[in-house]
């Protein structure tokens, strides 16, 4: 999604599953801290994180949000299975799949990428910016 987000809008995107960082970072301060560490380097305030957890309860996609809010970042949550998994409140924008199968979380929250994205592509079309396809 994020090569999509830059590619397709304009946006500057990354996504933090570079696997030697993944190692490095699990090795050296925990899998639980994989993506506080990179949110505390590069983030800048005013970023946008988007943090996906089907379950909405893993430590490291939880502790990635509140790496983000130190950055003062915006936080869009996208989670699912138990109604009171922690992720879902975290975010300015939280979506919330009611459904206790990882499949079809996963799948709801593919689209929703896909349609925020196609949000963006419209509007900056619209404003007479040039996307490509």
């Amino acid at each position: 999604m994020a090569i999509d987000f830059w590619k397709n809008s304009g946006i500057k995107a990354v996504s933090f599953n570079d696997s030697a960082q993944l190692t490095t970072l699990g090795n050296d301060y925990g899998y639980e801290h994989v993506f506080e560490k990179p949110i505390e380097m590069f983030a800048v305030p005013g970023d946008l994180l988007f943090a996906l957890s089907s379950s909405g309860r893993s430590p490291n996609i939880l502790k990635g949000v509140e790496a983000a809010r130190r950055r003062e970042c915006a936080v869009v949550t996208l989670s699912g299975f138990a109604e009171d998994n922690p992720l879902r409140t975290q975010g300015d924008l939280n979506f919330y799949v009611a459904a206790p199968s990882y499949a079809l979380v996963e799948v709801a929250h593919h689209s929703i990428c896909h349609g925020l994205l196609d949000i963006v592509m419209t509007s900056r079309s619209s404003a007479g910016e040039v996307c490509s396809a």
